[in-house]
Order: structure tokens, then C-alpha cells, then sequence
């Protein structure tokens, strides 16, 4: 099934929803999906029908500019095709508190069953995938624009926040010298590296390790086919936007770095900000078998809990919680390839 949720204006999002059917709609946990660069949210539709065997009712939501979400504006456009910092503030902004009006409408809209702590059911697991991870990430960043009444309501739902196979530019952690992004060639030949880049598994000496030199970024392990070569050339458009990778998914390289760093201190690194909703749980995940540039990030962001200024400056601070959770298999794509066990490892991670 699908849906829309108007946030207000003529701001739609539009989501596809696994339903309740197989599940007590008195404790049931939704799970919301924020899909990544190039890749719609029926790339999730997978999950789905697994839903019920962990008690979850999994919705994927399309970000702005992914029909039939409705499209930015041509005034939100400028914010994020310029390097201007305030304009890359704003966007982040306006990203983030997007966010949180669809989880408000969509909680009051379909009447899920609110969280409880004491039997850790009900309530809604968001989960940024990718580059999706950013919107989670620039909602924490944003909660000081909800009333405080928005505030009330979230808190009774959203329990947990998790970021899985995150990039560095989210966080604007610059990336090491070993990835190799090309931006060579047409932007087709670019969208074609791409998908084969993010679908490869990839063998590490050592994924645990904070060492460069343990990690895979650039040889493919080519005895293992990549996620979704099963799928055919329709199968896979059905899935992918290569309008949206080719226009405004290019816009993290447009953006001011230093507004995804101001974002991240505000989402974790800030003692007033970790005020707004405190008993969320962040977990900050990735496959070990995916691009090492995922690790990296995940190592980046575990150096930043243990010292928040080594990695975000000296106005970072040891603030709102969160944990780093490293799956013990699984590459970029571990929820297509192995959907029943990643549903169950989401969910474990936090009780890590």
C-alpha cells in the first residue's frame, strides 16, 4: 500500500507501507526507511513482507524531488546548488525539520501505538540509509524549531535513530585520499560507477581496524556477484532515479562542508541540543563487507565519541549518546541481499 502526508503548504511526502495486516495494533513498531543517492524507496520493498515476523510495519519514505514526493522549490533549490554557508545552514535546516513534521503527521494520521520503554514495543525506528542517513542526522540538528508541544509528540513515538552505511559528507568528515570518485566522463558513465561501486562486496584485512591500510576502497571482491545483478534492466529503473543522481543528489558536493560539520555538532556534539528528546537511541552502523569508505565514516564517528573535538574542533562536546555498531557481515545492500537477517539487526543494535 502507499500514501501521501501533506506537512504543510504543498510539501507531500509520499510513502509506501507495508500495513499492519499480521500485526497487534496495540504494540506493533514501525520502522521508517530513508532511501540514499539515486535509489527510491522501493528498494526497500523487500522488507515487507517480513515485517510481521519482528513486529514491525515498515514504511519507505521518498525524499523531496523522488516522485511522487512533491518536488523542491525553485527557492529551496537555490539553498543547495550554492556554497554559501548560511544557504547550506538553511537547507540542512529545512531538511531536518521536514522530517520531523512527516513522523508527527504520519503518527497522528495512522494512529500507531505509541512507544513503551517498559516492553520496548510500539513507537517509530528511523532509519537513514546512505546518503538518507543525512535527514535523521539534520533532524537532531533541528529540534530546537519544534514547539514544544511537537516535541511532546515526537517523544512519545521516535525511540530510536539509526545511520546505516553512512558516507562522510553527512557528517562533513572529508573523505581519505584512497577513495576514488570519479567525475570523469558523461554523467552516465558516472551513474553507471556508482551503482557498481555501492552494489560490490568488498574484502578487508582487517574492517575492525582504524587503519587505512585495512580497508578495501577500490578492489572489488569479483568472485561475488554485487547486490541486485539478479534484477532486470526494468526491475532496477523501477528502483532508481538517475535524474535525481545526476541533479540534486550532486548537491552535498555544492554545500558548504563546514554546514554538515556545524549540523553534526548540533545533532550529537552539543549539551543544549542532547536536551531535546535525550532518551532517543543513535546508532551509527555498517556492513563489513561494503565500500571502505562506510567504515572509514563509521571509525570518524567512533574517534569523535571517545574525543568530539579531535574530529569536530574544540566547540564539540561529549553530549547526546550514541553507540557505533559494526554488523559481522553485509555490504551496502545487506537489507536486499539478506532482508530477514538485517531486519533482526537493525533491531539488535539497540540493545548494543
Amino acid at each position: 500500500m502507499s500514501n501521501f502526508i501533506n506537512i504543510g503548504g504543498n510539501v507531500n511526502f509520499f510513502y509506501e507501507d507495508s500495513g499492519a495486516d499480521g500485526l497487534d495494533p496495540s504494540e506493533y513498531t514501525i520502522i521508517v526507511f530513508i532511501h540514499g543517492m539515486g535509489f527510491n524507496g522501493a528498494v526497500f520493498r523487500k522488507l515487507f513482507p517480513l515485517g510481521p515476523k519482528h513486529n514491525y510495519r515498515i514504511v519507505s519514505l521518498y525524499r523531496r524531488g523522488y516522485a511522487p514526493t512533491s518536488p523542491w522549490t525553485k527557492e529551496e533549490e537555490a539553498l543547495f546548488t550554492s556554497s554559501d554557508l548560511e544557504a547550506g545552514k538553511e537547507f540542512l535546516r529545512l531538511a531536518g525539520l521536514q522530517t520531523a513534521k512527516f513522523l508527527l503527521e504520519f503518527s497522528v494520521s495512522q494512529e500507531i501505538p505509541k512507544y513503551d520503554k517498559e516492553r520496548k514495543t510500539g513507537g517509530i525506528l528511523l532509519i537513514g540509509w546512505s546518503l538518507g542517513a543525512l535527514y535523521p542526522h539534520a533532524m537532531l540538528a533541528a529540534l530546537d524549531g519544534l514547539t514544544i508541544e511537537e516535541l511532546g509528540q515526537l517523544e512519545s513515538y521516535l525511540h530510536a535513530v539509526v545511520y546505516y552505511d553512512s558516507p562522510t559528507i553527512p557528517f562533513g568528515i572529508p573523505p581519505p585520499s584512497q577513495v576514488q570518485l570519479s567525475q570523469s566522463g558523461t554523467i552516465s558513465e558516472q551513474w553507471v560507477s556508482f551503482k557498481k561501486l555501492c552494489t560490490n562486496y568488498y574484502a578487508h584485512a582487517n574492517p575492525y581496524s582504524h587503519d587505512l591500510a585495512d580497508l578495501n576502497f577500490n578492489e572489488p571482491d569479483e568472485d561475488r556477484p554485487g547486490s541486485l545483478s539478479d534484477l532486470s534492466e526494468d526491475e532496477l529503473e523501477q528502483m532508481t532515479s538517475f535524474e535525481m543522481f545526476a541533479t540534486h543528489d550532486q548537491s552535498p558536493r555544492i554545500i558548504n562542508t563546514e554546514a554538515f560539520r556545524i549540523t553534526s555538532r548540533q545533532a550529537l556534539f552539543n549539551v543544549g541540543m542532547a536536551r531535546y528528546l535525550p532518551n532517543v537511541k543513535v546508532r551509527i552502523l555498517c556492513g563489513t563487507e561494503g565500500w571502505g569508505l562506510f567504515m572509514f565514516s563509521v571509525n570518524e564517528m567512533e574517534r569523535a565519541l571517545r574525543d568530539p573535538s579531535s574530529v569536530f574542533e574544540k566547540d564539540a562536546e561529549r553530549a547526546r549518546e550514541f553507540k557505533v555498531v559494526r554488523l559481522e557481515r553485509g555490504n551496502h545492500f545487506v537489507f536486499w541481499d539478506e532482508p530477514n537477517w538485517a531486519l533482526a539487526q537493525f533491531g539488535a543494535s539497540l540493545d548494543a
